[in-house]
């Protein structure tokens, strides 16, 4: 890999980013990507945009519980997503066999709800057509559908490993399934592409890369600059932001509220100063939440934008984050605390490094009830906000007033 200096890219980050071409980069914690899909197809639903999202991920990554989570609540808000699954009969070293009992992805499909298609995925012409078919379909009714394309990887997973664990037959069977010299067998046969042409686009591509490569080489190294990789951390260029970290005493005469009616209010009049927030968290809607901090909020701002999820914490992060990508905003409540390990993956690989990656904003706050002098057990009320203070990228706030937590 090489990163161009005073470019995001010179991070070691190895997963493709494209903005231009609305391509997300995926983390190494297989699965999390699949949460951001669903924030992105629901912003498009949000805004009735006739537009579908496709995401990205192996046979191995489907054993992450984000692929339950994610495929759950796409299902549930029928979000128009294609979960395409590359099946290659092996996660790293760990034969299909290993992983699950099914024969086909297919089959798991059902048990959302959802349809499920499954493809060969070696065949060019047969994964385009059904692939568009399916976007189109996607984009004039909104919902989720699984696509397993079965194929096989002819190196190893990363050059180090090699492939010694997989049989040679394996590879005879497939390497007949080349689906890049089958493609140009059959571009040749129906006379779309002649020997010459396909030697000129041969020619054409080797000199492009080698171009690209000798453009690559002659940039200077990268040097560490501490001030722009510190700068570069937090969205607004430091962890002060533009909002002051000490608010100060409240005025005099100010009147005397409850901590959850001062939080209740602030997230009132930031649901009416954006109307591209969207609250999502378990028993917001109608119940108003476990503290009735949200109460009322779905008569004055629709269920559309005060959002019941099932309890996946992580896949609902993994959306919120996946708004913010779209543009949007988005706060996520934790009913306790406590249920934030269940997200840890997401907050801290995903919405903490996403601006340092590549520039991408993460408007999202999660908010967390804890505290308040009640003792409910080692589950219901811990205080853990450390698990966050020492991570970059994030913004810790604990308010100790009402005036504090209203802002």
């Amino acid at each position: 890999m090489v990163g161009k200096d005073g470019a995001l890219g010179d991070r070691n980050d190895v997963y493709c980013v494209s903005s231009e071409h609305k391509v997300v980069g995926m983390i190494s914690h297989l699965g999390p990507q699949l949460g951001i899909a669903d924030g992105i197809a629901l912003a498009h639903k949000l805004r009735k945009e006739s537009r579908c999202t496709a995401v990205f991920t192996g046979d191995g990554a489907t054993s992450e519980g984000d692929f339950h989570e994610s495929l759950n609540v796409a299902a549930v808000w029928d979000l128009p997503v294609l979960f395409i699954i590359e099946n290659n009969g092996y996660g790293l070293s760990t034969p299909n066999r290993e992983q699950f009992r099914m024969d086909s992805f297919v089959d798991k499909a059902v048990g959302y709800g959802i349809e499920g298609v499954q493809l060969a995925g070696n065949n060019i012409l047969e994964v385009y057509r059904e692939v568009a078919r399916l976007a189109d379909s996607l984009r004039e009714r909104p919902r989720p559908i699984l696509v397993e394309c079965m194929t096989f990887r002819m190196r190893g997973h990363e050059e180090a490993s090699g492939t010694k664990y997989v049989p040679q037959e394996l590879f005879e069977e497939w390497g007949r399934k080349d689906p890049v010299a089958n493609y140009e067998q059959w571009l040749l046969a129906e006379g779309v592409l002649s020997t010459e042409e396909r030697d000129d686009l041969r020619a054409d591509i080797k000199r492009e890369i080698e171009e690209g490569l000798k453009q690559a080489f002659a940039e200077p190294e990268p040097l560490p600059d501490a001030e722009r990789e510190l700068a570069d951390v937090y969205a607004t260029g430091g962890a002060g932001g533009p909002v002051p970290l000490v608010l100060g005493p409240a005025p005099t005469g100010a009147p005397e509220k409850r901590f959850i009616d001062a939080i209740s209010e602030g997230l009132a009049q930031s649901m009416e100063r954006h109307p591209e927030l969207v609250l999502m968290g378990q028993d917001i809607a109608e119940y108003g939440g476990a503290f009735k901090i949200t109460e009322g909020f779905v008569e004055r701002f629709g269920k559309e934008r005060v959002r019941n999820t099932p309890l996946c914490e992580s896949a609902i992060l993994g959306a919120a984050l996946g708004l913010s990508v779209q543009g949007m905003k988005a706060m996520m409540e934790m009913q306790f605390a406590d249920f934030v390990s269940e997200g840890i993956t997401q907050i801290c690989n995903n919405l903490a490094k996403i601006h340092y990656r590549w520039g991408q904003h993460a408007d999202v706050v999660v908010r967390m009830p804890t505290g308040a002098g009640v003792g409910a057990g080692p589950f219901h009320s811990q205080s853990n906000e450390m698990w966050f203070v020492k991570t970059p990228g994030l913004k810790v706030v604990y308010p100790s007033t009402p005036y504090d937590a209203k802002g």
